[in-house]
């Protein structure tokens, strides 16, 4: 579909406010991409890309509307089917979308290593999961590939977001929103060959972080002259 046709189905998911989340018949929430991430979205994605999502939601009826070769990775079926229905009512084809109800830590590793175009990662957020997410799916990623990290609010996103930032000879900022960012990947890999020393937020001093070390060793070093004190004390007076 064109755009302006994707953008179409889009209101019409935000006027019915459709609710593809929760883990039971009776739950029935929405934790779908913010507005201005879903715009950008559908600009993001073309017909034919190779893509991947953590995660399923508003975001996979895009990746499917537009034509995408896409692959869902979140675990309740339930999600999947509500998807799946939607699409069906409104004409939408999921014939080249995969859908796969596993965790994404244990399925990323065992899907197929072909190349990606674009990655979203907005399954499970809680650490370090995000990291996994990356490592698996944006490893495959091509020079020039998108990888869209969602939820930057959160914590362990905001840590990706934040290292990503610095490793420019791999990573380039595409579009940064209020709680979403897009890096496009550079050439090179995914783990630089010089080890943790190669990446400027690995390799950079945590604040304060010699101060704290020498105070926890004085500590310690008091902790065990004070038993040793002890016990000489209570050795002199057995004697």
């Amino acid at each position: 579909m064109e755009g302006m046709q994707v953008r179409s189905l889009l209101d019409e998911l935000h006027a019915a406010e459709s609710r593809f989340h929760g883990r039971s018949p009776d739950e029935e929430v929405s934790w779908r991409l913010n507005d201005e991430a879903l715009d950008l979205l559908v600009d993001l994605v073309s017909e034919g890309d190779r893509t991947l999502e953590t995660g399923v939601g508003y975001s996979t009826v895009v990746f499917a509307a537009r034509g995408a070769q896409h692959t869902v990775v979140s675990p309740f079926a339930i999600e999947h089917e509500r998807v799946k229905a939607w699409c069906a009512d409104h004409g939408v084809d999921l014939s080249t979308v995969e859908f796969v109800a596993v965790t994404s830590q244990l399925a990323l590793p065992a899907l197929a290593s072909d190349a990606l175009d674009v990655v979203l990662i907005d399954g499970d957020h809680a650490f370090p999961t995000p990291f996994i997410d990356f490592f698996y799916a944006a490893g495959r990623l091509v020079p020039g590939g998108l990888l869209v990290v969602d939820d930057t609010n959160v914590r362990s996103c905001r840590v990706l977001a934040d290292f990503l930032h610095t490793e420019a000879s791999r990573w380039r900022l595409h579009t940064e929103l209020w709680s979403t960012t897009v890096f496009e990947r550079l050439d090179g890999p995914l783990l630089p060959p010089g080890g943790w020393g190669a990446q400027p937020w690995s390799a950079t001093p945590l604040r304060d972080s010699t101060p704290l070390s020498l105070q926890q060793w004085l500590r310690a070093r008091l902790r065990i002259r004070t038993r040793l004190r002890a016990r000489r004390e209570r050795v002199r007076g057995a004697t």
